[in-house]
């Protein structure tokens, strides 16, 4: 300790601490602290019910199309992998999906399974014709990865009949 310098002694509080601390800026600091915990506990439920993607409950959305379904994902991850399955339930010789531009903007499309017997442009969108063997129900895979982040909405049609899709991508 150096000549000349002087340290107040701060008193003895009635609860026997000797602390000299505004209590005010400390109760705002914890009252801070609770709300950013609960924005935390919110936080995590979103993400176990599925709503920051990757799985969960409300992960996927079900689209229903005379004769079919579609699950595409509700939210999707910027460059993580994800898939869209449709499930045609109706017998027919082929059946035709089309998705417009917007959906191919965001997404890359990593692999189809079954490969589409026929691929072609159509006005502002893409259609693949998937031929079928056997009895329905027959099943389309559409394995994708989000290139771009933010929301995004398409449109599907499925043998004729057109849907308007809305999902969220995640950074």
């Amino acid at each position: 300790m150096s000549q000349g310098t002087r340290l107040t002694i701060p008193e003895i509080r009635p609860d026997g601490l000797q602390l000299d601390e505004p209590r005010a800026r400390q109760r705002r600091y914890w009252r801070i602290q609770r709300i950013a915990w609960w924005c935390f506990g919110g936080m995590m439920v979103l993400a176990v019910l599925g709503l920051t993607g990757g799985g969960g409950v409300f992960s996927k959305q079900t689209v229903s199309f005379a004769g079919a379904r579609a699950e595409v994902p509700r939210v999707s991850r910027w460059e993580g992998a994800d898939d869209m399955t449709i499930a045609f339930g109706t017998p027919a010789p082929s059946h035709e999906v089309r998705i417009s531009q917007p959906f191919f903007d965001r997404f890359q499309v990593e692999r189809i399974q079954p490969e589409p017997e026929r691929n072609r442009l159509a006005e502002g969108a893409q259609a693949m014709t998937f031929p079928t063997g056997g009895p329905a129900p027959h099943e389309v895979k559409i394995g994708l990865r989000a290139m771009h982040f933010g929301w995004t909405s398409f449109e599907m049609t499925v043998n004729g009949e057109t849907r308007r899709i809305s999902l969220l991508v995640l950074p």
